[in-house]
């Protein structure tokens, strides 16, 4: 499986991943979230892995605020690495020394249990305690090598 920048044709099947996960991220706006979807892809600010031409993986992120906005892996293929694929792809853009960020869920929240362990995985640390719609988050960092 290869993360690759995401395109428009993508579109549709990645909604359909944000559907399906949507549960997991508090104050997530759909109609919202497809426009900044479109101007993402149009900005080479996705990733995807597919199987065949169904987005099973998918990362937003910011050149500019050197942030990784999203990241959903289809709960068919979780525990096979897409997660892991989408990270690297990402940092690999980045030139060395750069401090990336994520905003995920604060330790002992569940539905974050598998998030932080990814994260942690990629090499990234935890960072500040923060609120984001209302809802506890915690930042992590990673410093490109």
């Amino acid at each position: 499986m290869k993360a690759v920048f995401g395109e428009k044709r993508d579109f549709e099947s990645w909604v359909e991943l944000v559907k399906l996960v949507s549960g997991n991220f508090p104050g997530l706006d759909l109609k919202c979230y497809k426009d900044i979807l479109i101007e993402k892809i149009e900005k080479k600010e996705t990733l995807v892995v597919k199987n065949r031409e169904k987005v099973i993986g998918a990362l937003a992120f910011s050149y500019e605020e050197k942030e990784l906005s999203f990241l959903a892996v289809h709960t068919e293929y979780r525990q096979k690495n897409v997660g892991t694929e989408l990270i690297k792809k990402f940092i690999s853009l980045f030139e060395t020394g750069t401090k990336l960020s994520v905003i995920t869920y604060r330790d002992g929240d569940i539905k974050g249990e598998g998030a932080r362990k990814l994260y942690k995985k990629a090499g990234f640390s935890e960072g500040n305690l923060i609120t984001v719609f209302d809802y506890p988050s915690q930042e992590f960092i990673y410093t490109v090598k």
